[in-house]
């Protein structure tokens, strides 16, 4: 492996811990935010997180996000979840990111208020899937309409915040990895 390859790879491994570290401060974060308050619904979440993991997938690769979207799952589920709450977490990320995938299949035009939207609504379809197995108890697919509202609402906030700090990263990653051209 020649030493501009190995050097490439390990700052995008670096930039990859370092985007990993945001999105667990961005889980913590709102683990601690008082939306309970705001939203009245049962284990609802902002999806700040979701910031991180859209920006690694956009300015890096798909791979990268996957692997800092799992290591977040992981790490939030082992130090402030349980088994439970993990594979809820789980269920979501794995939704939302194949909705992230998809998206970036077959819809090259959706914004990113779009896409958080629609991520957040597969997290939350996904999550309600996880209790429906994990309780086998139907009636709970009956919390998905509030969740989906909830989503577009949120969808839209983490959106406009990518809006934001996309065109930000975007240089701070080119800087780190060489890019010469925007990536998005």
């Amino acid at each position: 492996m020649s030493i501009s390859l190995r050097d490439n790879r390990i700052r995008r491994i670096s930039l990859d811990a370092m985007l990993c570290g945001f999105a667990i401060l961005l889980s913590y974060l709102e683990a601690v935010l008082p939306l309970q308050l705001l939203v009245p619904l049962p284990g609802f979440r902002l999806g700040l997180a979701n910031v991180a993991v859209v920006a690694v997938f956009c300015l890096i690769s798909p791979k990268d996000a996957a692997i800092v979207s799992a290591v977040r799952i992981f790490i939030m589920g082992v130090l402030f979840g349980s088994p439970t709450s993990l594979y809820f977490s789980v269920m979501g990320g794995v939704f939302s990111f194949v909705t992230l995938m998809l998206m970036h299949l077959f819809c090259k035009k959706c914004s990113l208020i779009g896409v958080s939207v629609l991520c957040a609504a597969a997290h939350n379809t996904g999550q309600v899937l996880a209790a429906v197995t994990l309780f086998d108890v139907a009636l709970l697919t009956s919390y998905l309409p509030a969740l989906l509202i909830a989503s577009v609402l949120y969808g839209s906030v983490v959106g406009a915040l990518l809006n934001l700090l996309i065109p930000k990263l975007q240089a701070v990653c080119g800087k780190i990895l060489g890019y010469k051209e925007e990536r998005i």
